[in-house]
């Protein structure tokens, strides 16, 4: 494996795919894990525009500051505008407050806010479309003054009513004044422009809806003789969300994205009924969003509610109880004392590492450990209270060690320092070993799921819950339905998938990793090529010859184009880390005089307790500058030579030697494509990987590494696997500003031009483009950057093309892995793998979802397909059908997986160069073509 782990495909079992053997019939109705909300009649809130700067006029960034500052000026109980403009009474402002919602430049209301009011004569605007707002903070006129000269001004406010998207067409029937409608309950849009330079009238919603985004123009609805503007759907599903949110946090306490009920957990323990030191809280995802039954513009969207569970894990240990580990016979931790080394051993350890506080489950990165502080001897600033005072008066924790060190400093909002007892935080990063029993201890069945979505069901529908927040939804408009959105299933049928000239039967299509021990690639040994092994070993280890010829003999007995030498070419013995990557960098450095077709072979030992080698990153990106392939083998977890379980050590071993071949350039099994796909096909998959934020001890912040941009191209000349015993893939990356998706079209024009020019392939006939790592709102603004240049560089490819020839039929798709969208049977019967949806559909594009697996312990989770453009040259291609042939092709794993395989191989590549401390860039992907050697 290209990761240090050298898995292979054989060591996860069936749990993947295995349900090729389980009772599903070929088509049956299943429940999606979507509530319909229907609104209630005269829906409507409020957008108001916000300025808030300071005395000099320079705008305010902090977003607490602006929300104090708002607060201030509309609520002071001497000078708000609440107080001035009204007479309401303490319950009827805390009643307001609950509706009024925060959004930093600009503020959602539920109900208009009084002396905000939509007909005010300052919110009109003037010649130049200025208007004057009103003041709530240091306007004069009796606005309350902040201490600093801070003024907050309310500069505009718009009524807006349920997107013109979910009202049906009403044709055919005339109002009184005599124009077709759009209607939705008793909310009537009229079909004219009503704008002062614009008198069209138009017959259907759509023509309308297309009038507008062309010119910016907006149709007026009216309900209750008040004007209001149709929101578009990002505008609605952002009041609907914040509105959940809020009914979502009067019941439950926020983890991340989530809410959990903190008294509902469970500790896992191992087989020997060990507990395994950790906690799984169940955790609530919730989410407002659109749904179609049909993929057609004249489908009005449907507002549904989508609910899922999560686990969330937390340690039982706490940080001070770690720190005191192994210090026991101090007694208390109170007693305990670290001396100077011990210090600056933890201080390392822990300085940089991301904490939870347990108390409100927020993540912090620890800035220091103070060794000479407690909770009970340092004072909270301003306060003149110590924390162990501060945690019981303004947290009501009573602290069990008050005295005990060290305090944990962390990092808080705009850089601000925050201190917290050892004793209330845990360390975040989990266990290798716990990490491996994540699939058994962290995941939820079907039924645990339907549980789940009764319990938010009781929490959010009038009536089922005493408690407060339970009816907030409907009280603002939303309401519930009872029943889950039924969907049609079907089962996608195995594609032919031939392994050395011999099919993979049926049964063994959820995992074939048996079958590839007894391929023969019949190539003819004169032809063949031998690869010079450079093997890289530890020094610590014994008997690597032993394992060198098993992996030998494995690659060799398939009879492929490449085979392995008798003995390594060279041995170089190396140690962990920097003793490990000098060592290579010495071997393959200036200088070096090196034989053609080398292959490195890296056996490696972690130090002991880690699970990787910090050297693998450094070693790959050394020979990736020289265009060499090689393949890592890691002792820590598995010692092959000496094995205990003989079975195990030749799965993996199996694994290592089917990544050999691919990575050489084998294409170790054909799935065959639908018969449809004009040939040749281009198959391009897009990815951007992005590292997590770490702890910069120089910045003194939290800090991202760049992100990186992978694109792969796959090249396929017919559908007969004679023609394709190579593999045809080029691929390219790209770093780009931390976080950043889009603008991707420079490095997909380039790298598509050069897959064209390394196989010289003059005439491809379709292009299949499948992306990831692209949210809803940024579809069609990715699409039209990235589109027009894979155009562009397939038409540049045609080299020598008759004139007149036709542009390449081309389809763009999005995948989206990463969603909360489930399907669940109401009897137990497992989904398996292969089953296509296609009954939910987005507000825009044509969308389905393919089950790619279903994992033993959990509920599978689907992958949305988004048809963003697809040529009419391709119409008779089934989009569902490629894309699930696709998902059986990826190298590394012998059984379905849930992408295309040049999507995962995207993923799989972006993720190793973006571990690289060059995120890659130094790469020679030009010797790198032909061969899937990031695996």
């Amino acid at each position: 494996s290209s990761s240090p782990g050298g898995r292979g495909g054989g060591g996860r079992g069936g749990g993947r795919g295995g349900s090729y053997e389980k009772p599903f019939p070929q088509a049956r109705d299943v429940l999606s894990n979507l509530l319909p909300c229907q609104l209630s009649p005269g829906f409507k809130f409020y957008q108001y525009s916000v300025d808030c700067a300071d005395k000099r006029g320079k705008l305010i960034d902090s977003r607490l500051r602006r929300f104090q500052l708002f607060n201030f000026g509309l609520f002071d109980p001497k000078a708000g505008l609440v107080r001035r403009k009204t007479n309401l009474n303490e319950r009827q402002i805390k009643e307001l407050k609950k509706v009024i919602f925060f959004q930093g430049s600009y503020v959602l209301s539920a109900r208009p806010i009084p002396g905000l009011e939509l007909d005010l004569e300052d919110f009109k605007p003037d010649a130049n479309g200025n208007t004057k707002g009103v003041a709530l903070v240091g306007g004069g006129d009796g606005s309350p003054s902040s201490d600093e000269g801070d003024i907050v001004t309310v500069v505009q406010v718009q009524g807006l009513c349920a997107p013109i998207e979910m009202m049906e067409d009403v044709r055919g029937k005339e109002d009184e004044i005599g124009q077709l409608t759009a209607a939705m309950g008793d909310i009537t849009v009229d079909l004219r422009i009503v704008n002062e330079d614009c008198t069209m009238s138009f017959d259907s919603r759509e023509a309308m809806m297309n009038h507008c985004r062309d010119t910016g123009h907006f149709p007026v609805a009216s309900i209750d003789g008040e004007k209001l503007k149709p929101a578009n759907k990002e505008e609605f599903l952002q009041f609907a969300n914040v509105v959940l949110r809020r009914a979502l946090s009067d019941r439950m306490p926020k983890w991340g994205r989530e809410f959990i009920d903190p008294k509902s957990f469970t500790e896992p323990a191992d087989k020997f009924g060990k507990p395994l030191g950790v906690r799984v809280y169940r955790a609530f995802s919730c989410e407002f969003g659109w749904n179609k039954s049909k993929p057609l513009p004249s489908e009005p969207i449907k507002l549904v509610l989508t609910t899922d569970l999560r686990a969330k894990i937390m340690r039982t240990k706490s940080l001070l109880d770690v720190l005191c580990e192994g210090r026991s016979q101090m007694g208390s931790p109170e007693l305990v004392k670290f001396d100077a080394q011990a210090q600056k051993v933890l201080k390392k350890q822990w300085i940089g590492e991301v904490v939870i506080a347990t108390y409100d489950k927020r993540c912090y990165s620890v800035i220091d450990l103070l060794f000479d502080k407690s909770p009970a001897n340092h004072m909270v600033q301003d306060l003149n209270i110590s924390h162990a005072e501060y945690f019981k008066k303004r947290k009501n924790i009573d602290l069990k060690f008050p005295k005990a060190r060290p305090m944990v400093a962390v990092g808080g909002r705009n850089d601000s320092v925050i201190y917290l007892p050892a004793e209330l935080v845990t360390g975040n990063e989990l266990d290798a070993q716990i990490k491996m029993k994540l699939p058994t201890i962290a995941s939820f069945r079907p039924d645990d799921r339907l549980k789940g979505i009764e319990e938010i069901k009781r929490f959010l529908r009038p009536g089922s819950q005493k408690s407060k927040g339970s009816g907030l939804l409907p009280a603002l408009g939303f309401s519930l339905e009872e029943k889950l959105i039924k969907v049609r299933a079907t089962r996608l049928a195995l594609p032919e998938i031939t392994v050395a000239g011999i099919k993979v039967p049926e049964k063994s299509g959820g995992m074939w990793a048996p079958l590839m021990s007894k391929a023969n690639y019949k190539a003819n040994p004169k032809h063949a090529v031998q690869m010079k092994v450079i093997l890289v070993q530890n020094k610590t280890l014994r008997d690597t010859s032993k394992v060198y010829n098993r992996i030998r003999d494995m690659v060799n007995g398939q009879n492929s184009k490449y085979r392995l030498g008798d003995k390594p070419h060279e041995v170089i013995s190396v140690g962990t880390g920097r003793e490990h990557y000098g060592a290579v960098e010495k071997h393959f450095g200036p200088g070096s005089k090196l034989p053609n077709n080398v292959f490195v072979l890296d056996f490696c030992r972690p130090q002991r307790g880690a699970s990787t080698d910090p050297a693998y990153s450094v070693v790959k990106c050394m020979l990736g500058k020289g265009g060499f392939i090689s393949q890592f083998v890691n002792w820590g977890t598995y010692d092959h030579s000496n094995p205990r379980d003989p079975k195990r050590s030749t799965i993996i071993l199996s694994g290592v030697a089917r990544q050999i071949l691919s990575k050489c350039g084998v294409r170790i099994w054909f799935v065959s494509i639908p018969r449809t796909v004009p040939m040749p096909a281009v198959f391009v998959g897009v990815d951007v990987f992005h590292a997590p934020r770490k702890y910069d001890p120089v910045s003194g912040k939290r800090k991202a590494k760049e992100s990186v941009a992978a694109v792969i191209v796959q090249i396929m000349r017919s559908h007969s696997p004679d023609q394709n015993t190579d593999v045809e893939l080029y691929c390219e990356t790209e770093s780009r500003m931390a976080g950043k998706e889009i603008e991707l079209g420079a490095l997909l024009n380039r790298t598509v031009s050069n897959a064209l020019k390394a196989f010289k392939l003059p005439n491809p006939a379709s292009c299949f483009v499948w992306r990831d790592g692209v949210g809803d709102s940024t579809i069609s603004q990715v699409a039209e950057q990235e589109i027009p240049q894979v155009r562009s560089a397939l038409a540049s490819g045609v080299v020598g093309a008759p004139k007149g020839k036709k542009g390449v039929a081309l389809s763009y798709t999005v995948c989206q892995k990463r969603i909360n969208t489930k399907f669940l049977t109401d009897d137990g019967t497992k989904i398996p793998a292969g089953v296509f949806v296609s009954g939910l559909q987005m507000a825009d594009y044509k969308t389905y979802y393919i089950n790619g697996t279903s994992p033993p312990y959990s509920t599978p989770k689907p992958c949305r397909f988004i048809e963003v453009e697809r040529d009419t040259a391709l119409n008779k291609v089934s989009s569902s059908n490629l894309a699930w042939a696709l998902c059986h092709d990826y190298a590394n794993w012998a059984g379905p997986i849930k992408l295309p395989s040049v999507v995962q191989m995207a993923h799989k590549l972006a993720e190793l160069t973006g571990g690289m401390q060059d995120n890659g860039n130094s790469i020679n992907y030009q010797k790198y073509a032909g061969k899937i050697f990031f695996l």
